[in-house]
């Protein structure tokens, strides 16, 4: 990717989120200025639902993907996956990228 000039933008680079704005704001700005968006969903919050407890990623990563698919659309927003973490079931149709497999996920990524 870097030989084509492109690269990750990291999230924790100065001047991405500025002081006094709202973070929403920035995010909607920075799914403008990008061309494809990677998310990993871990398993990151225990979700109680009908008796059992269940990992889901963490709320703000669901917002963030329905932002950049607004922006990008759905070819060009990515989610990558790690451990069993739930997702909701309108987004298990999709194809997904397994960070279990990193071997795999490493290529995907790349092509």
């Amino acid at each position: 990717m870097e030989n084509e000039g492109l690269g990750p933008s990291a999230w924790n680079k100065p001047g991405i989120f500025p002081l006094g704005r709202y973070m929403l704001d920035s995010i909607k700005e920075i799914s403008r200025q990008v061309d494809a968006e990677i998310l990993i969903f871990n398993e990151d919050d225990p979700v109680w639902y009908r008796s059992d407890i269940f990992l889901q990623p963490r709320a703000n990563v669901l917002i963030d993907y329905g932002i950049f698919v607004n922006a990008l659309g759905r070819e060009r927003t990515i989610i990558c996956r790690r451990g069993r973490a739930d997702i909701a079931s309108d987004l298990q149709v999709l194809i997904y990228c397994d960070l279990n497999k990193e071997y795999r996920a490493e290529i995907e990524i790349i092509t």
